[in-house]
């Protein structure tokens, strides 16, 4: 009986622990990360009618993204190889799922939001060890504006919003062209990564001193 209990107890701190990480994630989320995905979006669609549509286009694109998150990934490894941070580790592992879905192999798809459940409760468990980096503007808004605007261009690519007028003339150029910002957003994430080094709130403190 004391042992049930306890594991019941167990059991309900880690579900207690998780739900809050995901709050805590939810409210730190910057405000103007929100609306980001749909002022690209909408920048994608005033370029159609231009001569630069083309650099919307999926065929450009879709040869840019593995090159693009593969050399992230690269040199995400790098980084972590340098900083030698759990933080650096999990950016690091999440970009190389990042680059297997653009590889486009049979399961890499499902494989990929697999991969980033599995990070995320990894995260929740030790969010101690990563929260100075997260409460940083530059890397926390990077990678809650990638994550976000992923999401938004998995909307268009499932077609959810296929009742919008003239939707698969444009929904192409969307999707695919939101997904490689996102890239670049995590580009950013990892260089900031780079920057801060071990020690994020010792680099903050640094910068806070030398501008005082």
């Amino acid at each position: 009986m004391a042992d049930s209990a306890t594991k019941s107890i167990t059991i309900t701190s880690l579900v207690s622990h998780h739900f809050g990480s995901v709050r805590t994630a939810l409210f730190g989320i910057p405000y103007w990360v929100w609306p980001l995905p749909f002022l690209l979006s909408a920048g994608i669609l005033l370029l159609l009618p231009t001569p630069a549509a083309w650099l919307t286009g999926k065929p450009l694109q879709e040869v840019m993204a593995p090159w693009l998150v593969g050399l992230t990934a690269v040199f995400a490894t790098i980084v972590h190889r340098r900083v030698g941070t759990f933080f650096s580790l999990l950016l690091a592992c999440f970009v190389w799922a990042l680059f297997l879905r653009e590889l486009h192999f049979w399961g890499t798809d499902k494989g990929f939001f697999i991969a980033v459940l599995a990070l995320a409760w990894w995260a929740s468990l030790r969010r101690d060890e990563i929260r100075d980096y997260l409460s940083r503007q530059m890397i926390g808004g990077l990678l809650s504006g990638a994550l976000w605007t992923y999401f938004v261009a998995m909307v268009f690519d499932y077609h959810v919003l296929s009742f919008l007028p003239a939707y698969y003339d444009w929904t192409d150029n969307i999707e695919e062209t939101l997904e490689n910002l996102g890239h670049l957003m995590v580009v950013g994430a990892v260089v900031a990564t780079l920057r801060i080094g071990k020690h994020p709130d010792s680099a903050a403190q640094t910068a806070k001193n030398a501008n005082s």
